[in-house]
Formats: C-alpha cells, sequence, structure tokens
C-alpha cells in the first residue's frame, strides 16, 4: 500500500459505499429480517470509516454526513428489539404461559413496525448524501497528501481501543448500562477494522472474532434489559412474580458470566501491535 496520502482510505470509501448501497436497493425491494440485518451492517461499516476520516481530517460535512447515517441506522432500532423479544416471548412461553398477552402484543407490534419500515427504507437514499460524500473525499484528499497512514491510523486505532479500556475500568455488575457503555465503544472498534480490513495493514488483519464474540455477550445482556424494562411497562409496573423472577436471574447469570471472561478486552492491544 502507498503509505502517504488519503486514497486507500477513499477506495475503502467508495467501496463501502457501493455496499451501502447495493444493500439498500435489497431491503427496497424485499425488506425482510436478513436484508435489514446486512443493511444494518454495511451502513455500521460505513458509518466507522466516515468517523475515522473525520478523526484523521476534521471536516464539518463528514459529521453532516456522520448524522444522517446514524439518524438510518436508529430507525431499526424498535423493529430490531421487538423482534428479538418476540423470539425470546415465544421460546419462554413453554415454562412461563403468563407471557402469552405480551407476546400478542410483540406480534402486533412487530406487524406494525413491518409496515412502517417499508415506507422509512423506501425514503432512505438521499442523492444529497451522495454528493456530500464526493465533496468531502475531495476536501479529505488534499488535506491528507502529506499523512503519513502507517502512523497516523495505529494512532487513530489507539484513540480508540482508550476508550475501551476507560469503559472497561468504570465496568459495575450492578448497573448494566456501564455494559452497554463497554459495548459502544468495542462495537465501534471492531467496525473501525472491518472498514479498513482491505488496507496492506498489520492492524486491519486482525482475526475480530475475539470482538465479536465479546459483543455478542454484551448484546444478549443489552437485550435482557430491553425485555424487563419492556415488561415493565406492558404490565404496568406489576409484573408477575414468576416472569421477573425469571427474567431477573437470567439477568444475572449473563452479566456474572460476562464478567469472568470481561477481562480479555485488556489484552485486545497486544493483537493490535
Amino acid at each position: 500500500m502507498h503509505n502517504i496520502g488519503g486514497k486507500p482510505l477513499l477506495d475503502a470509501l467508495e467501496k463501502h459505499w457501493r455496499q451501502y448501497r447495493k444493500r439498500l436497493k435489497a431491503c427496497r425491494q424485499t425488506a425482510n429480517e436478513d436484508n435489514v440485518h446486512e443493511l444494518r451492517v454495511s451502513t455500521r461499516r460505513l458509518l466507522a470509516l466516515i468517523e475515522l476520516l473525520h478523526t484523521l481530517a476534521p471536516q464539518a460535512i463528514l459529521l453532516i454526513i456522520r448524522k444522517s447515517l446514524k439518524k438510518q441506522l436508529d430507525g431499526f432500532d424498535q423493529l430490531r428489539d421487538t423482534q428479538v423479544m418476540l423470539f425470546e416471548a415465544a421460546k419462554t412461553l413453554p415454562i412461563l404461559p403468563e407471557l402469552e398477552p405480551f407476546l400478542a402484543q410483540m406480534h402486533r407490534c412487530e406487524q406494525s413496525l413491518l409496515s412502517e419500515n417499508q415506507c422509512f427504507i423506501t425514503g432512505l437514499y438521499q442523492p444529497k448524501l451522495r454528493r456530500k460524500l464526493k465533496k468531502a473525499a475531495k476536501h479529505f484528499k488534499t488535506q491528507t497528501t502529506h499523512t503519513d497512514l502507517t502512523q497516523a491510523l495505529p494512532k487513530a486505532i489507539d484513540d480508540i481501543y482508550g476508550t475501551v479500556i476507560n469503559r472497561y475500568e468504570a465496568l459495575d455488575p450492578a448497573n448494566p448500562e456501564s455494559i452497554h457503555h463497554l459495548r459502544i465503544a468495542v462495537k465501534k472498534l471492531r467496525y473501525t477494522l472491518l472498514a479498513i480490513e482491505s488496507l496492506d495493514l498489520a492492524l486491519a488483519k486482525i482475526d475480530s472474532s475475539k470482538l465479536k464474540s465479546h459483543l455478542t455477550s454484551m448484546g444478549i445482556i443489552q437485550n435482557s434489559v430491553v425485555m424487563l424494562q419492556a415488561l415493565t411497562l406492558f404490565f404496568e409496573y406489576q409484573i408477575p412474580e414468576e416472569i421477573e423472577l425469571y427474567y431477573r436471574k437470567q439477568q444475572q447469570d449473563l452479566i456474572g458470566a460476562f464478567m469472568n471472561c470481561s477481562a480479555e478486552v485488556l489484552h485486545l492491544q497486544q493483537e493490535h501491535e
């Protein structure tokens, strides 16, 4: 790879933009769960790369693009949460029949959200976003003419990893939100690495399977938090005792299992070097 100048990153940007457009097109044709998932993944990779470009060469227009992509990504959150809760309630119904009215409500919510999301997806692509991206890329190329990527990129990754460490140190098993904050930081690290994996850099060739494993564990914990919050609202703060005991214990077990291996995030830096 030519290490001076930002062209390799712009090539990666073009690649991820094409992938995003491909996934968006598929989703607009059929907004099934798989297509929505693939669109979310490609949006996260594009978003991670936009944030990396802004770190290396700040531009106001990159923040505007980031805001637009983030809004698109957030638009799927409610449907995703509903489908997770629907699956969980259906799976647990045989041992907790008290969940039946909640399950029925989740079915109704999913159908409503699927209809809303079809309209949301139809209006997603904005030609202005592409023009802004081209403008930002042109300016980035000028800004980074003399940038040495072999030095600049590792430093940017180190900064992201620093946030992971700070949030790891703030972990509190009694506060699931602290785990969620760590999850966000680890997710940013993983998607940044994935976004630049095509570059000829050692740090971009790291096997991110461990990052994915940590994210999966933390994601399941967050799902349990969302589930309990939804149950609390559905039962108007009077959750049947059997349901509350089941999900409280499930959450405690999940947090305990994660905390037992959470120190592994402290060894990620060695893999990056």
